[in-house]
């Protein structure tokens, strides 16, 4: 749906159309002409993101031919960028309906359906698409998010699989998958996870939530030790925005004295928890409760003295 080509200067490209009329008026009647021009101006306005002047661009365009299909899809894309989805919707029925198979108007709509309401309101216009469109990639992830939206989780995750076969490199697309496979409590999440992680650089603190979502995955199957490694590189990262590191120390340091039987770090991490600001009251009530705490007595020594009071 890319609309037009950038130029420097828009008003030449329309002076120049306007001054090649005479000569094109043999072939091409003199409407038609001067609507492609104006059409033109607009997609100039519209890379330049003059919204305003666009809009009038392709309005007059159509005063010239109003079957200029194509000034329609994108006076409707300005319309949306202008924050009036329903207007572009509106502009896109009678296309919708004269021309019903055609996909660039289906994919229009999709699009400003979810922009207008919200990704589970395009659900079906997205899967039709999905199976319009297989090879299409960003029609595939399109169809995904909105079809989890929905909480339509299995043909959420028919199209992010087939969004993967055919691309499957970034982070959005890869936690998006990932969440879904959580949700059917599919053991692969914690793979896929950790491909989300590949694709920031090693040091980079935006690896922290997929490595922690791994982390909670390995968890749940078992893989304490391999959980533990996840922990452990999550928390190496430099600190982020919105990072729960607290809870990540909590939960390595859980790991550590309840299934690793390492009682010096643990004890270490969860005390360092604590300090982070992570006072859940239900979890530390659930690890100094655990029959898996072989040094229980100790721990509580030693919470004590580091001034920790859950």
């Amino acid at each position: 749906m890319t609309v037009g080509n950038r130029i420097s200067t828009p008003i030449f490209l329309l002076l120049t159309a306007l001054a090649g009329l005479a000569s094109s008026c043999s072939s091409t009647p003199p409407a038609t002409a001067i609507a492609q021009a104006y059409y033109d101006l607009g997609n100039s306005w519209f890379e330049l993101k003059k919204f305003d002047k666009a809009d009038k661009a392709y309005r007059t365009a159509l005063s010239w031919d109003p079957k200029l299909k194509i000034a329609v899809l994108n006076l409707a894309r300005t319309k949306a960028e202008m924050g009036d989805p329903a207007a572009a919707l509106d502009l896109l029925e009678p296309l919708s309906k004269s021309d019903p198979d055609n996909v660039v108007v289906a994919q229009y709509n999709a699009w400003l359906l979810a922009k207008q309401q919200g990704p589970a309101a395009a659900a079906d216009l997205y899967l039709d698409l999905a199976k319009r469109l297989p090879g299409d990639a960003d029609t595939q992830f399109n169809a995904g998010l909105c079809l989890s939206e929905a909480d339509r989780t299995d043909e959420a995750l028919v199209s992010l699989r087939a969004w993967r076969a055919l691309d499957g490199k970034s982070w959005q697309g890869l936690s998006l998958l990932a969440t879904v496979l959580d949700k059917v409590k599919a053991p692969e999440a914690a793979d896929v996870w950790l491909d989300a992680a590949g694709t920031f650089p090693d040091n980079d603190a935006k690896r922290f939530a997929p490595l922690a979502a791994r982390a909670k995955d390995l968890e749940a199957v078992q893989l304490y030790g391999d959980a533990a490694k996840a922990w452990d590189t999550a928390l190496a990262l430099p600190q982020g925005p919105d990072q729960p590191r607290g809870e990540a120390q909590f939960r390595l340091g859980s790991l550590y004295l309840l299934k690793i039987e390492d009682y010096a770090k643990g004890s270490d991490l969860v005390i360092q928890a604590w300090k982070s600001g992570y006072h859940d009251a239900d979890a530390w009530k659930a690890l100094r409760s655990n029959p898996d705490l072989k040094y229980g007595m100790r721990l509580e020594a030693d919470l004590k003295l580091a001034e920790v009071s859950p």
